[in-house]
């Protein structure tokens, strides 16, 4: 097949673009970018100022660790977004964090699975605020 000199990174970005919808998951190891997960679980995370970077970087990495949770179907970490400012943007928090599940069932086994509460005991110290905001996907 012949590619044009165009069409060649055009393909490699949406490759890499697309990729990056789909997450790990431990228990059935698929998830493909038309699954619908029932339940979004969003934390907003305000730490106490003056963590060192180190201290930063095991916050980042135990977040991330949450993708490993067995009912947890997609993981997203993140930080706030330089976004213009507007009266109905809130960008205060340090971290963001967004799980995906079937149902509010998987949600409950994550929050007394092992890697949550390995989070919440190493990392809980850091915290200042954190809010939570779940959602079910209408269909």
């Amino acid at each position: 097949m012949i590619y044009t000199p165009q069409l060649l990174p055009f393909l490699l970005i949406l490759g890499l673009a697309t990729s990056g919808c789909v997450a790990h998951n431990p228990q059935n190891n698929t998830m493909t970018q038309t699954s619908a997960p029932g339940m979004a679980h969003t934390v907003y995370f305000w730490l106490h100022d003056g963590l060192t970077d180190a201290e930063l970087k095991s916050f980042e990495q135990g977040m991330k660790s949450l993708q490993e949770a067995p009912s947890v179907l997609r993981a997203f970490v993140g930080k706030p977004a330089t976004t213009p400012s507007r009266d109905v943007v809130d960008n205060s928090f340090d971290y963001s964090l967004v799980l995906w599940f079937d149902d509010v069932a998987a949600h409950d086994a994550y929050q007394i699975s092992p890697t949550h509460l390995k989070f919440v005991e190493d990392h809980e110290a850091k915290f200042d605020v954190v809010k939570v905001f779940d959602n079910f996907l209408i269909k």
